[in-house]
């Protein structure tokens, strides 16, 4: 009877843990990591914004919620909320979906990595069915025991978050000396990546172009001795084909020789397109032309060539590139602007007189300009107040007026960091004590201001919104 009872007793103890068990279980299955009503979006949708902070796939945002510096990091491996890799579904209207406390609703967003992806070497692609992004090494340098944290890690993963996140390269120089883009042909996708100056390991490897195939994993050295790259926007929709259309120049100081290299990513192939004794550099692609300064003389002359047709290089827009802050192309290619102080100067192909046209920019105590991005026909550039403005340079080219407008004037944002799609323009701000990513109309802007993308730690909720998330574990900083 006493055997029957202990029995019972166990049996009973068993029974307990077993219902506690299935309790807990249920109670996880409430949590929005686990209890997935949430969809994702198919790789047949269209894609926006290649290449920056976020990026929409149809009616999704795949965006990194806010900053953090990769020396700010303290802990290998840590898992990060600012910073983090996360999708939100919007509404059919493109807007953020919030709930009463004007934050980011539960229900309608997700972490896709944990894994810091807001740093400094930051882009988001969508290629087929994945989404690409960037972190900083985890690693130490090899036969040593200090941290490699400003090195990057290229990773991919399914767009649904399904199967793992897989590394595609790590590269062998500080983010500082990084410059990459990818290229998408068929079902095939290629990351191009320049490492500048020596590598991490001290070897002889400088200035190097890699190509790196994301199914294969397989990593080829284009070339050494890199100076230049050209690295056409994949995503560009006035470049045909951009895979084919790179241009990079090789120096051979030794021998005084100066080569440019049409290259195609595809197929893995170089062609020599121009050989000099002088310096050059790479500026520009267009669908036909390539841009070059030519440093003949100790002067920096911008030249082109229609590399269809292999014609010889001709004068094409500044003749002193030195004196301007910045020099840049409008995506249909029909013009190079030049930036100086509060002005803006258009070079424009084909134009009979080659003395620039000009905007400037007489805004009360407005005395320098730095370009964001082109959207719509417009210029979207920040003056030295902080105030987001936009012209268009398409009604200016055209001979029409073109006036200056004013988006918003912001505040305790991120100037280094700014991501241009077709209708908004992101940034990092400061709340609280962290970074998050916001955004800001720039069409059809009805004087509202930034609004916040992404999910707060506790702490920095702003006191107008009383909800707090769950989403409140981060490394100190």
């Amino acid at each position: 009877m006493k055997r029957f009872n202990l029995k019972m007793k166990n049996f009973t103890k068993i029974f307990v843990c077993l219902i506690l068990m299935i309790f807990m279980f249920a109670l996880a299955a409430c949590g929005k990591s686990d209890n997935d009503n949430f969809t994702y979006p198919s790789s047949q949708l269209q894609t926006y914004g290649n290449g920056g902070l976020a990026v929409q796939k149809g009616d999704y945002l795949y965006f990194v919620n806010g900053f953090m510096a990769s020396d700010d990091m303290s802990s290998q491996n840590a898992s990060y909320t600012v910073g983090a890799l996360m999708i939100a579904k919007l509404d059919s209207s493109g807007n953020l979906i919030l709930n009463e406390d004007k934050l980011l609703d539960d229900e309608y967003y997700r972490t896709m990595s944990d894994k810091l992806t807001g740093f400094e070497a930051t882009g988001l692609y969508i290629f087929g069915n994945y989404l690409y992004f960037t972190s900083p090494c985890q690693e130490n340098e090899s036969g040593d025991e200090v941290w490699a944290k400003n090195r990057v890690d290229f990773y991919r993963i399914r767009l649904d978050r399904s199967g793992s996140v897989e590394r595609l390269y790590q590269s062998e120089v500080e983010h500082s000396n990084l410059e990459y883009e990818y290229y998408y042909n068929g079902s095939n996708v290629y990351l191009l990546v320049y490492e500048k100056e020596q590598n991490l390991d001290n070897t002889d490897i400088t200035n190097r172009l890699l190509r790196i195939d994301a199914n294969s994993k397989d990593v080829d050295t284009i070339a050494t001795n890199v100076s230049s790259v050209v690295m056409p926007e994949s995503s560009s929709e006035f470049i045909n084909n951009a895979y084919e259309k790179i241009f990079y120049v090789e120096d051979n100081e030794d021998e005084s020789k100066y080569i440019l290299n049409k290259y195609n990513i595809a197929t893995n192939s170089s062609t020599s397109y121009k050989t000099a004794s002088e310096s050059m550099s790479a500026m520009f692609v267009t669908n036909n032309y390539i841009y070059i300064t030519d440093n003949t003389n100790s002067r920096s002359i911008m030249m082109r060539s229609n590399f269809i047709t292999n014609s010889t290089f001709e004068y094409s827009g500044p003749i002193e590139t030195s004196i301007y802050t910045s020099l840049t192309m409008t995506p249909e290619g029909n013009c190079i602007v030049a930036v100086t102080n509060n002005t803006i100067e258009f070079f424009i192909n084909g134009d009979e007189n080659p003395s620039p046209r000009t905007i400037v920019d007489n805004g009360e105590d407005v005395t320098e300009i730095t370009i964001i991005g082109y959207a719509n026909g417009n210029i979207v550039y920040y003056d030295n107040n902080t105030a987001i403005k936009m012209v268009s340079y398409a009604n200016f080219i055209a001979g029409s007026d073109a006036e200056i407008v004013t988006i918003a004037t912001l505040s305790e944002i991120n100037t280094d960091y700014f991501d241009l799609d077709n209708d908004y323009v992101y940034f990092y701000k400061t709340v609280g004590s962290h970074s998050y990513l916001h955004r800001l109309a720039i069409n059809n802007n009805h004087d509202e201001t930034e609004e916040m993308v992404g999910v707060y730690l506790e702490e920095d909720i702003p006191e107008d919104s009383e909800e707090t998330t769950d989403e409140t574990t981060e490394e100190t900083a």
